[in-house]
């Protein structure tokens, strides 16, 4: 669930709670809606015991409810299903998920303009997406966008700047973003310390980016980069000797 609205959270820490919680969503309230369908979605397990098992087909069930009741919430995440089209019970209709997506956009979902923003960019519009990106992040509330700073690092729907690219990846962190795009973020900035275009040249420094972005040892772009400048153990190992 994003977080651009007020609602009401329904804690779950029982199997009482869960009923409690889809006596609230079956009397009609959207936002428990939201969270029944949240949870058939994920799922929980407490202490071994599974509380709610995983419903896929009941979790669109519970976001079509909400979406029929109007909650922006519900909205935006039927758009979801509706661009994705994975499911059987729902078809895909992307020209209805960004009509929808527009409609949250213009409620004050940040979240739809972002989605918004994605679909422009399958149609190829790289500029309206990179407009919407940019309308998404400047709320306090959307965190740094890795989308943004390739857009500026390739040129893609806005001209290229990779000085503005370079200041973008570096506020991509653990905590606010994916570990992709953090893995993604260092791996870019490695790239540009290599390069050294638009920053002094700093063999060091792009090594130490690198081995961030492969901390996990599946970054084969980074390991590419590694193999040419050696990583740091191995370095200190042939120094040593």
């Amino acid at each position: 669930m994003n977080n651009e609205q007020m609602t009401e959270t329904f804690e779950i820490t029982n199997i009482d709670d869960w009923n409690s919680l889809l006596k609230n969503a079956e009397s009609g309230n959207s936002n428990a809606m939201n969270e029944v369908a949240f949870w058939y979605e994920n799922g929980l397990t407490i202490n071994d015991i599974e509380i709610i098992k995983i419903h896929p087909q009941l979790a669109f069930e519970w976001t079509k409810k909400s979406y029929d009741k109007g909650n922006l919430d519900g909205i935006v995440k039927y758009a979801d299903y509706l661009s994705d089209g994975e499911y059987l019970y729902c078809e895909k209709n992307i020209e209805f998920a960004m009509h929808l997506y527009e409609k949250a956009m213009n409620e004050g979902s940040i979240t739809a303009t972002h989605s918004l923003g994605i679909e422009y960019r399958n149609k190829q519009n790289f500029e309206k997406a990179f407009e919407l990106y940019q309308k998404a992040n400047a709320s306090s509330n959307f965190f740094p966008e890795l989308s943004i700073g390739l857009s500026y690092y390739y040129g893609i729907g806005t001209p290229k700047n990779k000085i503005k690219a370079l200041e973008i990846f570096k506020k991509i962190e653990i905590g606010n973003n994916s570990e992709y795009e953090v893995d993604e973020a260092n791996y870019l900035i490695g790239k540009i310390y290599l390069e050294g275009e638009i920053v002094e040249q700093s063999i060091d420094k792009a090594r130490q980016y690198l081995e961030l972005a492969d901390k996990d040892g599946d970054h084969r772009s980074a390991q590419e980069l590694l193999i040419i400048i050696g990583r740091k153990q191995m370095i200190n190992q042939n120094t040593s000797r």
